[in-house]
């Protein structure tokens, strides 16, 4: 790879990221040679073409000698799904958390599937929310459906969690790391599936026999991505192949699974004469006839009633002698001569152990019956596993139709447990959401109900478009006050909403969002040389030149740090580009005077809300404050950020000096503004004596020869120099 590519890279990948380096020729698309099975890349452009002949050689480099299981690559639109940024992805904690785990992220709240596909089709979801109406009535309208239907949606979750990971047995069979089990998870998924989908079709017909006859009632029935998977399921062509190869694998394989994951003795008895005959060999009682008349034989031949003939899987048969008993027959000169005859072959702490041609005779025969076992047991292995291989298309169909119907049910299953709702979606740019809530904190609170008491979720509505209504939100509020979590939990919503999900909220009305942006809490970047104010900064850039219309930006403290003029300038200024894009907004701030700043310039898309605080007083005097966390109209009075102090436990000192220090600036603030109101008057008014007194000399003059006396220039310099009286000290 060049030089300026690898650096190119370096800078775009994180360092977490592992990068192979590939040759050049990796890059050439193919015309021959090993492809997906169904995928000539026929529609692709020479760039796809390119990406996907690089990816078979990547795959063929790091899966030498075998045939990986690869789906033919797709083409898809961006425009298909919505774009959410890293930051937005990272900020939003969709998959993981910002401490890197799944634990307290979205996905985690939202995750009841049964089955190890249906949780990885979930995150797929999550991650590439859809922007296709039809697409998204299809899987709502499959989610409605177990909703309504709870016994339903009980029984099928019950017969999912019966299912194997099929993709996961698929690909290791594909690649050659497969095991009998392997086979055996295959055979039980394709049973699973056609009970699935018998179960669903048998509770169909019940509930179509039981509907009044009415017009249309034969329209009713399945919801079309349901019919579809079911469809996958068992009615695909080669549905009666896997039917047979299923049988054939369960009436191979034994149904013991740690003999399944051996490398023989997986094979059911009489399923192969070949193997029987074999395993008949290898079949040894200690305690048969025939190693009791060995242990005779030997005892009459050595003399020795301490003999034994023992007989181990590892080792074969040999005989045991306790060494005492040893030295007492090489005393012995007949028994010497027969003991001469056997192979000494191992000397342990307590005996000796011989080996004589028959009892060698005999190992031999076990050694080749074990060989052959398994021999035979491979083939049949290898069979069933190109039997399935053969159908492997429909397989994956199928394991897709199951994790398809698993995302449905965990949708449906969240919906019920946690009064989720169907969001109702449409082509508009308006956001229009009632009595929404956060489902991770939701979610938290519901696992500590348990232990500290049940806590109510504050709900909160919003209600983005444009004017009348406004697409731009600018949000006030004391720290700890919701207002991040009030951002969060409507990104969250509409990408639940855009994924096919039920959101929490009482109602939600979803234009269709073509990019989630969110700069929320940026951190620096100390190994590419950048403070956190210009990550920040470079956030806001992206989303300055990328929002559109259509876009949901959420910004939060943006301009907090740098210097409080500098920040509360560019924040009104980012503000303004946003309204004049019209993008459906949540702006976050401290900064009040903002509302003021570019209010009248954001051409009515700006309304001012904020996070309600109560305050308690006694004698005049704030005792205590109650952050309500419900969103109101209007701009925040203060931050209380002293009292936030307090709340998190910081000295009682400190928070007394800070509350004293507070008050000092607050009123020099005051006195500073009242001094420049008072010096303002004074000078409007000298300037006005000036021109009362110009006024005056041109009224009482006799002729024109005052008025030629007169200097304008004089007036005017005059008039400059009142006006701009202590600007300079000012500044």
């Amino acid at each position: 790879m060049p030089k300026d590519a690898a650096a190119l890279l370096d800078t775009v990948l994180p360092d977490t990221c592992m990068k192979t380096f590939r040759p050049a020729s990796s890059f050439i698309p193919r015309t021959s040679g090993r492809q997906t099975r169904d995928s000539p890349f026929k529609t692709f452009d020479a760039s796809e073409h390119a990406a996907a002949s690089a990816i078979l050689d990547y795959v063929d480099f790091t899966h030498r000698g075998t045939s990986a299981l690869i789906r033919a690559p797709l083409h898809v639109e961006s425009s298909d799904h919505m774009i959410i940024d890293s930051s937005a992805w990272r900020g939003l904690e969709l998959a993981k958390s910002l401490g890197g785990s799944k634990v307290s992220s979205l996905l985690q709240a939202i995750d009841s599937t049964t089955t190890p596909g249906g949780s990885r089709l979930l995150a797929a979801h999550l991650a590439s929310p859809l922007m296709h109406l039809e697409l998204l009535e299809r899987r709502l309208d499959a989610v409605s459906y177990f909703y309504r239907q709870e016994q339903l949606l009980q029984r099928t979750r019950r017969q999912l969690s019966e299912v194997f990971d099929l993709e996961r047995n698929l690909q290791r069979l594909s690649i050659g790391v497969g095991t009998p089990k392997d086979l055996k998870n295959v055979a039980s998924t394709i049973e699973e599936a056609r009970q699935l989908v018998e179960l669903v079709k048998s509770h169909e017909r019940l509930r179509h026999s039981q509907l009044p006859d009415l017009p249309g009632k034969e329209a009713l029935g399945l919801p079309p991505l349901l019919r579809d998977c079911c469809n996958s399921l068992v009615a695909n062509e080669q549905y009666e192949n896997i039917a047979k190869a299923a049988e054939e694998i369960h009436a191979a394989l034994k149904d013991d699974y740690a003999s399944l994951n051996s490398k023989s003795g997986f094979v059911r008895a009489g399923y192969s004469s070949e193997l029987d005959k074999w395993q008949a060999v290898l079949r040894h009682d200690p305690k048969s006839t025939e190693k009791q008349q060995l242990q005779t034989k030997y005892r009459e031949l050595l003399g020795s009633t301490r003999l034994r003939v023992v007989f181990q899987a590892e080792k074969g048969y040999f005989l045991d002698l306790p060494h005492e008993e040893n030295a007492k027959l090489l005393k012995n000169e007949d028994s010497r001569h027969e003991l001469e005859k056997l192979t000494l072959f191992q000397s342990l702490k307590n005996s000796v152990r011989y080996r004589s041609e028959e009892l060698r005779q005999m190992n031999r025969e076990l050694t080749e019956a074990a060989v052959e076992v398994e021999r035979v047991e491979n083939d049949i292995f290898s069979k069933l596993r190109d039997r399935v291989l053969l159908v492997r298309d429909e397989l994956q169909a199928m394991a897709s139709a199951i994790s398809q119907i698993d995302v449905v049910c965990s949708h449906a299953q969240v919906a019920l447990d946690r009064n989720f709702t169907r969001p109702l979606l449409d082509g508009s740019c308006e956001l229009h959401i009632e009595d929404g809530r956060h489902a991770v904190v939701e979610a938290a609170h519901l696992r500590g109900s348990n232990s500290k008491g049940m806590r109510a979720f504050v709900p909160n509505s919003l209600h983005l478009a444009a004017k009348p209504v406004g697409s731009c939100w600018l949000l006030t509020g004391p720290n700890m006050g919701g207002k991040s979590t009030f951002l969060r939990q409507n990104a969250h919503l509409v990408v639940l909403a855009q994924m096919g999900s039920f959101v929490p909220a009482k109602f939600a009305r979803v234009g269709l969002v073509d990019k989630l942006f969110c700069r929320v809490g940026s951190a620096d970047d100390l190994a590419a040389d950048k403070s956190t104010f210009m990550v920040e900064m470079q956030e806001t850039s992206t989303i300055l030149t990328q929002a559109t219309s259509r876009s949901l930006v959420l910004m939060d403290e943006v301009g907090r740090g740098t210097a409080v003029n500098d920040g509360v300038a560019i924040a009104g200024a980012v503000l303004e580009a946003l309204c004049a894009k019209q993008s459906r907004t949540l702006f976050a701030t401290h900064f009040t005077a903002l509302s003021d700043l570019v209010g009248a310039t954001c051409n009515g898309e700006l309304r001012p809300y904020r996070m309600e605080v109560l305050e308690h007083q006694v004698g005049g005097k704030t005792k205590h404050l109650v952050f309500s966390h419900r969103v109101v109209e209007g701009l925040a009075a203060q931050s209380y950020g002293v009292n936030t102090a307090a709340l998190a436990g910081c000295p009682p000192s400190v928070v007394a000096r800070a509350s004293e220090l507070l008050s000092e600036l607050t009123h020099e603030t005051t006195v500073g503004r009242h001094t420049d109101i008072n010096d303002v008057e004074s000078r409007l008014q000298r300037a006005l004596a000036v021109l009362g007194s110009l006024d005056s000399q041109l009224v009482s003059s006799e002729g024109n020869e005052m008025r030629h006396s007169i200097d304008p220039h004089q007036i005017l310099d005059e008039l400059r120099q009142i006006l701009s009286e202590n600007g300079e000290e000012r500044r």
